[in-house]
């Protein structure tokens, strides 16, 4: 996962990802962002992500207390990076649209999106273009 995981995500962020994916951070940001969360002491955690992720991120964090970030203007960009990621491992525009609950129209404009974009991720980019 650390090759499809963005470098320029807060450290927690990053680390979530890497557990659990970009999916189950979206969820995690959309659900909880900007709160401290004790893992696994959230009863509605198991209802926010799938089981695999709920197993994956409870077994990782164990007894910790996380800060989940908002991630406010890179909820879009996560969401991109996901789509492509999905479509990498072969699964439709269809599936993907139903798997992360967006239309498919959203899907293509994801997938439709050059690779030179600027990387919201990194705000030096603008100042090497």
């Amino acid at each position: 996962m650390s090759d499809q995981t963005p470098d320029h995500l807060p450290p927690i962020a990053r680390d979530i990802a890497e557990v659990i994916g970009l999916d189950g951070l979206d969820r995690l940001v959309n659900a909880y962002g900007g709160t401290e969360i004790r893992v696994p002491g959230r009863g509605d955690l198991r209802e926010v992500l799938t089981n695999e992720q709920f197993d994956a991120f409870t077994s990782h964090f164990k007894g910790e207390k996380i800060a989940i970030p908002r991630l406010a203007g890179r909820l879009a960009a996560l969401r991109a990076a996901e789509t492509r990621r999905l479509a990498s491992i072969g699964m439709t525009r269809a599936a993907i649209a139903r798997v992360q609950g967006l239309c498919e129209r959203t899907i293509y404009k994801h997938l439709a999106e050059p690779d030179d974009q600027l990387d919201l991720f990194d705000p030096q980019q603008k100042e090497r273009k």
